[in-house]
């Protein structure tokens, strides 16, 4: 029997290290190695703040998505570790470990693990003693060599399955709608959909371009199924995490403005600000940054069932709180670090503010869904802050998406390379939500001036993303 793994040295490294939320990783460790079946346990602490679950109203929750990298020793290059994974990817079945209160679930595709509270409560998160089994032996590990991980937790909140509206029949430019009368247009299935101006169809409204015709196909996520999204938008801290384990060839292509929010050389790379989202990343940057994190990108359709919530009644020109109520932001208190706040507000829009806010910084212990600016299921800042990158319907790039996932590899060019996502062909996203420096219509759920990549500048300050993962 070959010895245990030599540890060179072990990073804790959250992907959202953002104080809004305030994830902690600590006391990672690998250890009860098995050589006939080639595998050892992750050993890590966790916690997170604002943390819930519920069985009443939207009957959600929050929870991390947990995945591991690891190199070897004298290897430059960060690879994805494979859980374990056998049906119904339960803690038990996987050989993982959870602490008492949480619920620890594996992917099938064996690229991370949901964690989650097992039963009703809100608070914060404090688990000791997780362990995952980490099957090393099928990332071409032998039982002897030296190696390095890297635990990194993205804090993400279920999406319930059912039935949704799109639209509101409001004013927003280029809304969806009935293609027969200018109403909101239900979403009972994930069965395709058909495009055009006929009563039951699914059209856009007559105020622009971004017609919608043809068909959705029925392996177009559109919401109807349960997804899981980031809570937060993504933050100057995550990208540069992500930056720092790419290789440097990889990372030339991914940090056109990285002076703009990073210090420090490659792959040493420091946040300017680490609590604050990111801008200045195109669509191509986000879909990169989800592939390495074996998540995906949103639907647009997917993006307004997040804010709506299903089964909603639609209000015209609605923000992502549910109501037609914004107050820009000001009076701010230690703006820019990690415990900012804002006393007046709800929405980081117009020029008051004129740079990003810290991730979550409008949630506290006594504000609500309308002044923390939280949508139907508590996920932060999809109105106002940084527009955020989707997958369009409207062009055929963009109906080929299928909702595959992210593997944790990137091409030898740094490029996003999972099924049936956009490429460089500069198609198929859009952006949605709006960002500082725009005005009020943009900050609305079903507003979709910025439908198509084609259309949009493919880098701006306000211009950031966020992604998630179909639910199983």
């Amino acid at each position: 029997m070959k010895k245990i793994f030599s540890l060179l040295f072990i990073m804790s490294m959250s992907l959202v290290f953002v104080k809004a939320n305030n994830v902690v990783l600590s006391n990672i460790a690998l250890n009860g190695q098995n050589t006939a079946n080639d595998f050892t346990l992750v050993n890590f602490n966790i916690s997170w703040e604002n943390s819930w679950r519920t069985n009443t109203n939207e009957n959600n929750y929050d929870g991390a998505w947990i995945f591991v990298k690891f190199r070897k020793k004298n290897a430059s290059v960060w690879q994805h570790a494979t859980m374990n994974y056998v049906s119904p990817g339960t803690a038990a079945a996987c050989g993982h470990t959870q602490p008492s209160g949480s619920q620890i679930r594996t992917a099938s595709d064996g690229k991370g693990v949901w964690m989650n509270r097992a039963s009703v409560g809100s608070g914060t998160n404090n688990w000791t003693g997780a362990k995952l089994r980490w099957n090393y032996g099928v990332d071409g590990v032998l039982d002897n060599d030296s190696v390095e991980v890297r635990v990194f937790a993205l804090e993400m909140v279920y999406v319930t399955p059912g039935a949704f509206n799109l639209g509101s029949g409001g004013s927003e430019y280029y809304h969806f709608r009935d293609g027969a009368v200018d109403t909101y247009f239900p979403i009972n299935s994930e069965n395709a959909i058909t495009c055009g101006n006929a009563a039951g169809n699914l059209w856009t409204s007559s105020n622009g371009t971004y017609w919608f015709n043809g068909t959705l196909p029925a392996a177009w996520p559109k919401g109807y199924n349960a997804f899981w999204v980031m809570k937060y938008e993504i933050s100057q801290q995550q990208y540069v995490d992500f930056l720092n384990c790419i290789d440097y060839n990889k990372y030339l292509n991914r940090n056109p403005y990285s002076s703009s929010y990073t210090s420090g050389a490659h792959p040493n790379l420091s946040a300017l600000n680490p609590e604050r989202a990111i801008g200045y990343i195109s669509g191509l940057d986000v879909l990169a940054m989800l592939d390495w994190a074996a998540l995906r990108p949103l639907t647009e359709l997917e993006f307004e069932k997040a804010c709506r919530g299903g089964n909603q009644l639609p209000i015209a020109d609605e923000y992502a709180w549910g109501n037609t109520s914004i107050t820009p932001l000001s009076v701010p208190t230690n703006a820019g670090t990690a415990t900012e706040t804002w006393a007046i507000g709800n929405c980081n829009y117009s020029s008051s503010v004129n740079t990003q806010i810290r991730c979550g910084a409008l949630a506290t212990s006594t504000s609500d869904r309308t002044s923390s600016g939280a949508t139907y299921y508590g996920i932060m800042e999809m109105s106002g802050n940084v527009h955020e990158w989707a997958i369009t319907g409207y062009d055929t790039e963009g109906r080929s998406f299928t909702g595959t996932h992210g593997d944790g590899y990137l091409s030898p060019a740094g490029e996003a390379n999972a099924l049936n996502w956009p490429s460089n062909s500069g198609s198929g996203m859009g952006l949605h939500g709006g960002g500082f420096g725009n005005t009020a219509g943009y900050m609305c759920i079903s507003d979709r001036s910025s439908a198509s990549y084609n259309t949009i500048p493919k880098n701006s300050i306000n211009i950031g993303g966020r992604g998630g993962r179909t639910a199983e």
